[in-house]
């Protein structure tokens, strides 16, 4: 029989060979651990073999049951769950008839109205940030990609400069996936203020001392996720932004995809931009948008604008 917490530690392994990155490790471990722990206690299972799908559906009963978890919450479990199961068909230790996965099914969840900034918040919070140093500038690029781009905290801290090109950026995505991310004029403008001023705060370091990220803090070192959640709310603070928004990056990445949408983008080309899986993600961002940003985006791609139509006289 294999033990549950040797495939665990295995899958933890693998996870690493391919790439995958600290914190969705961290996160798939967490949740592997508390699954094969409750086995362990309500069942004393601590084995493959052993694992019926009747002990998945127990534990998702389970984290129903304490009102501690919301079904969004429980389904990041399942997903952890099924791509673990799925490693395991494919490494042999079972066969996809055996997967306890197979006909599990993620629970349903609110369809929550998603709240971002207005255009006047964001105008504010960018323009509240100076421009006279490197912190400043550094700042206020952070900021207008964000917005401007919609790309993940996450994503934006570990930008490498060489990924960045005259009109695009390689984008290192969710489970190791490359994308490419346009550069806007505003982005562009910003970019080389930013470019110039660290070239001259870094100046009298020698290459090797240099960070290859392109973000830096004063010590040349990656900028980090909490950093940048500071900078954000530190002027969404000074500004006023309403408190019903979070005033968290991912609110500027809602804002960015409502806005897109609101300017008639079509939902696989915004998916694509974002990085996300497929479209069925992307199209939540639908419900934040009024009737009246539905009917303009439908007359901005109305399939007969730009076709020329005959006048016609009659006799």
């Amino acid at each position: 029989m294999v033990k549950l917490i040797e495939l665990i530690d295995d899958f933890q392994l693998n996870q690493r060979i391919e790439g995958k990155k600290h914190f969705y490790i961290k996160v798939c471990m967490s949740r592997l651990t508390k699954w094969r722990i409750y086995l362990e206690q309500e069942f004393q299972i601590d084995d493959l073999e052993s694992v019926k799908p009747a002990h998945i559906k127990s534990f998702i009963q389970t984290c129903q049951g304490t009102g501690k978890e919301i079904n969004s919450t429980i389904n990041g479990s399942i997903a952890t769950l099924r791509v673990f199961f799925n490693s395991l068909v494919e490494e042999e230790y079972l066969s996809e008839h055996e997967n306890p996965m197979r006909r599990i099914k993620n629970l349903k969840e609110d369809k929550k109205v998603i709240l971002t900034f207005n255009d006047e918040e964001v105008s504010r919070i960018l323009n509240d940030v100076e421009e006279a140093t490197y912190s400043n500038i550094r700042d206020k690029l952070i900021l207008i990609f964000l917005f401007d781009s919609g790309i993940r905290v996450s994503e934006l801290c570990d930008i490498k400069t060489n990924d960045v090109s005259r009109k695009h950026i390689l984008i290192h995505g969710k489970g190791s996936k490359q994308r490419l991310i346009y550069i806007s004029k505003l982005m562009r403008k910003y970019m080389r203020k930013f470019e110039a001023i660290k070239k001259e705060r870094f100046y009298h370091r020698l290459d090797d001392e240099i960070g290859e990220y392109y973000f830096l803090d004063q010590s040349a070192e990656r900028l980090s996720r909490s950093r940048i959640n500071q900078i954000l709310k530190e002027h969404c603070r000074r500004v006023g932004v309403r408190k019903e928004v979070r005033c968290s990056p991912h609110d500027c990445r809602h804002y960015y995809a409502q806005k897109q949408l609101k300017n008639g983008i079509d939902i696989y080309s915004l998916s694509r931009l974002m990085g996300h899986f497929d479209t069925q993600i992307t199209s939540k961002y639908l419900r934040g948008l009024e009737q009246e940003d539905i009917l303009n985006i439908g007359r901005m791609t109305s399939p007969l604008n730009g076709i020329n139509v005959k006048k016609t006289t009659f006799s």
